[in-house]
């Protein structure tokens, strides 16, 4: 009987383990999950708490433990991180990571009005309106891009469908290089608008008017629909606008003008947006705030006006003056104001933190900087349980730094993401900086300055009253350093 009992046991052990996977795997399968102690590190735990020689404790894709006193169980790989700091990975609060490429037709001079929907099936008479468009039906991991994004500290994005009036629902992910299975936290995390029609190749609406018109509209055919269910024809869109207007209801805006006419809309419709603003929200800071919802702002500031040129000048209108002049200050405005804001890189992200330290410089403080990136989106989202910041039970994101997260010579070593480690540069660098003395054959002593960061330094050369600038590529302590004075030779010394 006993034997019986015990058999019984072992095969229920068996297929509750197997339960927990939907996949199989096509070989022999590791089951063990990673336990790593991060130990006398500077934790910042979230923007209100920072733990001074604390540890980390993660197992698998989880964090098990943070703080000074942490007991290190057996067999944890222990990585000594003294002098370094631990942040929670950021968050992009606004992308199209994953997403399909959206293809806008060229113009045709001979193509005919277009007055109704092409798109087959049950489903609004209108393109541009796709409240059924699913972005986790969609959605697929880029390994290069999430590349990219983690060497900036991201750890997890908001992605959706940028195309359209009413866009359909986001997903909220992570940037591991995993399956879709595993990266995907939030599969329904927002709903999306704007006033733009993207790729609809129908004629109507042409203008701003139009597209508020067809927003109005369409809430009244939805509202009109629920009550009259089952006894009309059916309708795909408008019962999929009915059934997402539980979650976040975001709307992307062109300037402060498109926040203010989509708020009016939305107090009507009886909805609150989280506004993507386009960073000019500045201008009507008081208005803003009086709409009480959430803004998202792209890190992107004008570039200086070419005004050398004196005809160039003339072309220059007040308005682009001041906006270059004030557009890093937009954070700090809103930080000010009491407004909540997130953050979102513009474009490619190149510039990120070179535009968040000036907009630092503008008065935007580390703690609202660090929320904006971190807790104000994942609260937003309804994922604060998972990320945003280095508690138990949540998510593995995090970052490993030489120093304090904003400052301009902080190295960022590693971004682990769902317990995953992403090198992205090597940690125990020797910091080479200084000056030195660069002897080469047949020429005059040469004065090397090694200045800037210690894993991508700037190197520049004096010889005599001659100058010049080297490019210079680090991997560990080797350096490939090539340079050119044009003046005394042609080609590259390398």
């Amino acid at each position: 009987m006993k034997k019986i009992v015990l058999l019984s046991l072992s095969i229920l052990c068996f297929i509750t383990v197997m339960a927990q996977e939907t996949f199989p795997v096509n070989g022999v399968q590791d089951k063990r999950t990673g336990l790593y102690a991060f130990t006398n590190a500077t934790i910042v735990v979230d923007a209100d708490q920072t733990i001074t020689n604390g540890t980390l404790l993660i197992r698998g894709d989880k964090i098990e433990a943070v703080g000074a006193n942490v007991s290190i169980p057996k067999g944890a790989v222990i990585v000594d991180l003294k002098g370094k700091f631990i942040y929670p990975s950021l968050i992009d609060s606004y992308s199209s990571y994953g997403m399909p490429e959206i293809r806008r037709p060229g113009f045709d001079f001979n193509r005919a009005p277009q007055y109704v929907s092409n798109k087959k099936g049950a489903f609004n008479w209108n393109e541009a309106i796709k409240p059924e468009y699913k972005s986790r039906d969609n959605f697929a991991v880029d390994t290069r891009k999430a590349d990219d994004m983690r060497k900036m500290g991201f750890g997890s994005v908001l992605t959706h469908n940028a195309d359209g009036i009413a866009r359909g629902s986001s997903v909220f992910a992570t940037l591991a290089n995993a399956t879709e299975n595993e990266v995907l936290i939030n599969d329904r995390a927002s709903f999306h608008y704007s006033f733009n029609k993207g790729s609809s190749t129908q004629d109507y609406p042409q203008s701003l008017m139009g597209s508020i018109a067809l927003i109005r509209q369409t809430f009244y055919d939805a509202q009109w629909y629920k009550a009259n269910a089952g006894k009309v024809e059916a309708n795909i869109s408008l019962d999929e606008l009915n059934k997402n207007l539980d979650i976040p209801q975001v709307f992307e805006t062109s300037d402060w003008l498109d926040i203010l006419r989509a708020d009016k809309l939305g107090k009507e419709l009886g909805i609150r947006y989280i506004f993507k603003g386009n960073g000019d929200e500045y201008k009507r800071i008081s208005d803003i705030k009086k709409t009480g919802s959430s803004v998202i702002i792209p890190l992107g500031f004008p570039k200086v006006l070419d005004v050398e040129d004196p005809n160039d000048a003339r072309q220059a209108s007040l308005d682009q003056m001041m906006h270059w002049e004030h557009a890093p200050g937009n954070a700090a405005a809103l930080e000010k104001a009491g407004i909540n804001f997130t953050i979102t890189p513009a474009t490619d992200g190149r510039d990120f933190w070179a535009n968040l330290r000036l907009a630092m410089d503008y008065g935007l403080t580390e703690k609202a900087a660090l929320r904006a990136l971190t807790q104000n989106p994942a609260r937003l989202f309804n994922v604060a349980d998972k990320v945003g910041a280095l508690k138990s039970g949540m998510l593995a994101n995090f970052i490993i730094t030489s120093s304090n997260l904003f400052h301009k010579e902080n190295v960022i070593y590693e971004n682990w993401v769902q317990g995953k480690q992403y090198i992205i540069a090597e940690m125990n660098t020797n910091d080479i900086r200084g000056t030195y003395d660069l002897v080469i054959s047949g020429m005059s002593p040469i004065k090397m300055k090694i200045t800037g960061n210690m894993n991508n330094p700037e190197i520049n050369l004096e010889m005599d009253t001659l100058k010049a600038k080297a490019n210079v590529a680090r991997r560990a302590d080797f350096f490939t350093i090539s340079f050119e004075f044009p003046k005394l030779q042609k080609g590259d010394i390398r």
